[in-house]
C-alpha cells in the first residue's frame, strides 16, 4: 500500500511491545508480520480507527508535529501498511456471504415468581401479537413461586388464556421441577445439583437465574426469546432510526464503549407513552433476523448503500475473526420503553456522547432523572452487533442450537455473569442488538433515593464476584475445564478466597475509577452538579475499599451482616456452580432425550 491509495482504511487487530528508547514492535495477528517503528507511529496505527485514505490517517497523525517526528509517523505507518496491518471495508466485505433469511420465532419464555397477574398481562400481550401476524409461538412461563396457592392462581390464570385463545402454553412449577428431577436422577444425574440449578436450595430468596435455567433444559436444540414477566409485547421504534448495521464494541475490561443504547429519560410514565414512536411491526421480529446469524452473513444482508459503521469497534480482533469468517450472535437484547430496569442510576455517571448531552442538559434535568420513576426509552437506531459487556436481561433472544452455558441460579446480575460465562466458552460469541423496544411496566413503580448514584461505589454484589472468578480462568475453555476452576476456588481456605476476590475486585474498580477520572478530566470537571456525584462515588470507593466488609456481597450479608458468613455462603455458590458447569452438557443432553421421549420439562395448560 502506498500513501496516495485513495482507499479508505483502518488499523486491524495487531499486538504492540514496548522495545523502549522510543521503539515498539507491532505485529499483524493477521498478516503474521512484524514491524518496530516509532512509539508515534505506533500510537498513530491504534488511533486510526475510522476508515479513511493512508494518507488522511498521516496527516492527522503528523499535524503540528516537529518535522523530524512527522517524518517518523510518516514512515512508520507507511511501514506497517505495507506489513499488512490496515484493513478495508471491501477486505472485510469480501468474505461476506450471504445466508438464508431465519424463520420466525417459534418459543417465546417467561421467568416469573409471585406475580400471576404481571405473567397473565405479559402472555396475552404475546398471544395478541402472534395472532396480529399469524404466528404460532410456543409460549413458556418457569413460575418459581413457593405458595401453592400462588402457583394455583398461575395455572387458572394461564389455562384460560390458552382456552380463550387456543394458544400453545406450556406451564413450569414447583411440582413439574420435580418430577423431572426426578427423571433426571433416574437417568444418572446428581438430583441436588439438578435443584440448585432449578431451585434455591441456599434460600437466598434471589433465585433469579433459576426460571432461565428452566427454560434453558426445555429449549434445548432451540432459538427462543425470553422476556421478564413486566414487559408488554407493545414495540416501539427509535425517534430517529438510521439504516444498516454498527458493529459496536470495547476492549478488554474496561468501560469505553460500554452502552450502545441511547436513552431519554422522562419524568414519569404518562410522558414516556406520549412521546414515544409506536410501531405496528411484530414485537419480536428483530430477534429472528439476527439470533444465530454469522458476522460475515449479517454484513452481506445490509442493503446496498446503507452503512456498515465500524468506526466504534473498539476490539480489533472482531475484526480479524469477520477476515477469517468467524463470529456468530448467539444473544440479542431488545430496548425498553418505561422503567428503566436499572438497580441503581449509578451507569449515568459513565454516559457520553448524545445520552450525555440530554442528561447533563441541566441540574434540574439531571436530578430529576435519577429520582424520579426511573421512566425511560433505551435502544439502539440501528441494528447493532456488539461484545455484549452492556448486558441486561429483562429482553433476551438465545440461540440454544449449540450449547449455551446455564445462568447463575442466584442473586442480582445473572445476565452479566451468563455474558462473562458464554464469552469465556467461546470468544467468537457476539450479541446483537435489535432497534426496537418493548413496553416494561412493573406491577408497582419504582423509583430511586437520593444518592444511589454514588453509594454503590462503596459496595460489591455477588453478580461482581462470580464476574471475576469466571473472568480469572483462561479463556476461551471448556465448561469442564471452567467447572474446575471454579470448584477449585471453593477449596480454597476462606483466607486465600478473600484475598483472590479482593485482588480481583480492586483490579476492576481500578479500571472503573480510571476511566470516571479520565471522564472529569475530559470534561473539564463539569457540570459540577455531576462531577460532585462522580467524586462521591469515586469516595465511597476509596473508603470502603480496604475494609473487612467490602469483599464481602451485599446482597448475601443478610440481617446478621457477617461479612466472613457472606462471603463463605458465596465461595459455596460459586463452587456448586462450577459442578453444574461440569454436568452441563450431560444435562442437556438427557433433557433432550426425555424431550423426545415425550417427556420435556413443563405441562401444557388448556
Amino acid at each position: 500500500m502506498i500513501a496516495a491509495d485513495p482507499t479508505p482504511v483502518r488499523c486491524c487487530d495487531v499486538v504492540c511491545r514496548d522495545l523502549a528508547l522510543d521503539n515498539v514492535l507491532v505485529y499483524g495477528v493477521h498478516s503474521r508480520e512484524a514491524r518496530v517503528v516509532a512509539r508515534a507511529a505506533a500510537e498513530a496505527l491504534l488511533a486510526a480507527r475510522r476508515f479513511r485514505p493512508l494518507a488522511e490517517h498521516i496527516d492527522l497523525a503528523a499535524r503540528g508535529c516537529p518535522a523530524e517526528q512527522a517524518a517518523s509517523i510518516r514512515s512508520g505507518l507507511l511501514a506497517l501498511a505495507g506489513a499488512g496491518m490496515f484493513v478495508s471495508l471491501a477486505d472485510l466485505r469480501r468474505v461476506c456471504v450471504p445466508d438464508d433469511d431465519p424463520p420466525p420465532i417459534d418459543l417465546v419464555a417467561i421467568p416469573s415468581a409471585d406475580r400471576p397477574a404481571a405473567a397473565e398481562r405479559a402472555v396475552a400481550s404475546l398471544i395478541a401479537d402472534g395472532r396480529r401476524f399469524a404466528r404460532d409461538r410456543e409460549l413458556v412461563v418457569a413460575d418459581g413461586s413457593a405458595d401453592p396457592a400462588v402457583r394455583a392462581d398461575y395455572r387458572a390464570r394461564l389455562a384460560g388464556l390458552a382456552r380463550a385463545h387456543a394458544a400453545r402454553l406450556v406451564y413450569i412449577g414447583e411440582d413439574e421441577r420435580r418430577e423431572f428431577i426426578a427423571r433426571l436422577a433416574a437417568r444418572g444425574h446428581d438430583p441436588a445439583l439438578v435443584a440448585f440449578a432449578l431451585a434455591d436450595p441456599e434460600r437466598t430468596g434471589m433465585a433469579y437465574g433459576t426460571g432461565r435455567n428452566a427454560l434453558l433444559l426445555r429449549a434445548v436444540g432451540r432459538r427462543f426469546v425470553c422476556l421478564d414477566d413486566d414487559v408488554i409485547a407493545r414495540p416501539v421504534r427509535p425517534p430517529d432510526p438510521l439504516p444498516g448495521l454498527d458493529l459496536f464494541t470495547g476492549e478488554g475490561e474496561g468501560y469505553d464503549n460500554y452502552q450502545p443504547q441511547d436513552i431519554w429519560f422522562y419524568p414519569d410514565r404518562a410522558a414516556a407513552h406520549a412521546a414515544a414512536c409506536w410501531s405496528d411491526d411484530e414485537a419480536l421480529a428483530g430477534h429472528a433476523d439476527m439470533l444465530g446469524r454469522s458476522l460475515p452473513a449479517l454484513l452481506a444482508a445490509v442493503p446496498a448503500g446503507a452503512p456498515i459503521e465500524l468506526d466504534d469497534c473498539l476490539d480489533r480482533a472482531i475484526l480479524r475473526r469477520l477476515r477469517a469468517g468467524q463470529g456468530r450472535v448467539r444473544v440479542t437484547f431488545q430496548g425498553l420503553l418505561g422503567d428503566l430496569g436499572w438497580y441503581a442510576p449509578t451507569w449515568c455517571l459513565l454516559f457520553d456522547r448524545a445520552n450525555r448531552e440530554r442528561l447533563l442538559a441541566s441540574e434540574d434535568t439531571y436530578r430529576r432523572a435519577l429520582t424520579s420513576t426511573r421512566q425511560a426509552l433505551r435502544l439502539v437506531r440501528r441494528a447493532t452487533v456488539g461484545d455484549g459487556r452492556y448486558c441486561q436481561g429483562a429482553i433476551l433472544g438465545l440461540d440454544h442450537r449449540d450449547l449455551l452455558p446455564p445462568f447463575f441460579p442466584v442473586g442480582r446480575y445473572e445476565d452479566g455473569v451468563f455474558r462473562t460465562t458464554l464469552r469465556a466458552l467461546d470468544e467468537t460469541a457476539l450479541f446483537g442488538h435489535v432497534p426496537s423496544a418493548l413496553v416494561h411496566e412493573p406491577v408497582q413503580e419504582r423509583a430511586w433515593l437520593p444518592g444511589d448514584v454514588w453509594r454503590p461505589g462503596g459496595w460489591a454484589r455477588l453478580g461482581e464476584i462470580v464476574v471475576q472468578c469466571v473472568r480469572a480462568a483462561a479463556s476461551p475453555t471448556t465448561t469442564a475445564a471452567l467447572g474446575a476452576h471454579l470448584r477449585e476456588l471453593g477449596r480454597l481456605a476462606p483466607a486465600e478466597f478473600r484475598a483472590f476476590v479482593a485482588l480481583r475486585l480492586w483490579r476492576q474498580k481500578e479500571l472503573y475509577a480510571r476511566h470516571l477520572e479520565r471522564l472529569l478530566a475530559r470534561h473539564g470537571g463539569g457540570p459540577p452538579y455531576w462531577a460532585d456525584d462522580v467524586r462521591r462515588h469515586l469516595g465511597a470507593l476509596a473508603e470502603r475499599a480496604a475494609t473487612r466488609e467490602y469483599p464481602a456481597p451485599r446482597d448475601l450479608m443478610g440481617e446478621r451482616g457477617d461479612p466472613d458468613l457472606a462471603l463463605a455462603r458465596a465461595q459455596r455458590l460459586i463452587a456448586r456452580f462450577g459442578e453444574l458447569l461440569v454436568a452441563w452438557p450431560d444435562l442437556l443432553r438427557t433433557a433432550a432425550e426425555l424431550a423426545d421421549a415425550g417427556h420435556p420439562l413443563g405441562a401444557p395448560l388448556a
